[in-house]
């Protein structure tokens, strides 16, 4: 194998859980932007903008208001490279800013969920393929409505476990990226999106019956 080929190996290795960049490229792209390159901090924004948009859409229910939420999650994240001591903790650390603009600007006060459409709910589709794909009209009627069940489901957990489920069963984050992007231990993050999900599923299970295509909610 050629020395480039190693390289590129090893850099495959290094990818954890950040979409389309591994941890050594991450790194680079930081440090880059902090030095003023923005070519590399438009590429940040490439990598996670619809994680962080989709995030606190979900969070906000307003397509409007998450569009301004995370234009300054962005904007403050470039002013704040500096304070980010390990690079390869840019998206928890870019979740945890944009979940506290969330709070700063809902501060006392609760979002008005709306129904989330179509083009915005793809993150769930493993949630909504918990049925058994559709065969016949009557079963895409089912799923069009086990879609609007979930959804519904998610949207009305207290926020505690809203949060934590939509990063876990959305976003696909570790329990140790959650833990870090709400500030609280591992032990209760697990504890909230095990509730979380227990709370869906009973929803779902309602519906659905008590052993019909369950599995992908545990």
């Amino acid at each position: 194998m050629s020395e480039r080929g190693g390289r590129t190996g090893k850099a495959e290795t290094g990818r954890k859980r950040l979409g389309e960049v591994s941890n050594i490229e991450l790194d680079r792209l930081v440090r880059g932007a902090r030095q003023g390159r923005t070519e590399d901090f438009h590429r940040l924004y490439e990598i996670y903008s619809r994680k962080i948009l989709n995030y606190l859409y979900r969070m906000t229910g307003s397509r409007e208001e998450a569009e301004d939420l995370a234009q300054d999650t962005f904007v403050l994240a470039f002013k704040k490279l500096d304070s980010l001591k390990d690079p390869t903790k840019f998206q928890s650390w870019l979740f945890r800013i944009g979940q506290n603009n969330v709070y700063q600007k809902y501060r006392g006060k609760k979002p008005q969920l709306e129904s989330i459409d179509r083009e915005e709910s793809a993150e769930l589709s493993d949630l909504q393929k918990s049925a058994t794909p559709p065969k016949s009209p009557e079963d895409s009627v089912l799923s069009e409505e086990l879609e609007r069940l979930i959804e519904d489901a998610i949207a009305e957990l207290p926020e505690k476990y809203r949060v934590v489920f939509v990063l876990s069963a959305v976003q696909r984050l570790s329990y140790l990226e959650i833990s870090e992007i709400v500030d609280r231990s591992l032990a209760s993050v697990k504890s909230d999106i095990h509730r979380a999900r227990v709370a869906v599923r009973d929803r779902v299970k309602d519906y659905l019956g008590e052993n019909y295509g369950m599995s992908k909610l545990y």
